[in-house]
């Protein structure tokens, strides 16, 4: 899949099964993690390039973009300014 524009695909990072406290977190209360790694993106506007790389570790807004299942693994389509930072 490829995006246009200023979209990005992000693939979420596994989450922790192990809470802070130690206890295990079951299957159904597991959350999506926010920290991912961008799959692909688009090639951005004339007024608004894009800076974001396939292969970068970002931060994204919690909840934001369209789930899309690819090769069976979840991923999310969104823009590019739902990413918060780079690590």
């Amino acid at each position: 899949m490829q995006p246009i524009r200023n979209n990005i695909l992000f693939k979420p990072l596994p989450s922790n099964n192990i809470s802070e406290g130690g206890m295990i977190v079951p299957d159904s209360c597991k959350v999506i993690n926010d920290k991912g790694i961008i799959v692909a993106v688009g090639n951005g506007t004339p007024n608004k390039p894009m800076r974001l790389r396939e292969g970068m570790v970002v931060h994204r807004v919690k909840q934001w973009g369209t789930e899309v299942i690819i090769d069976g693994e979840l991923h999310f389509l969104m823009d590019a300014d739902a990413i918060l930072s780079i690590d």
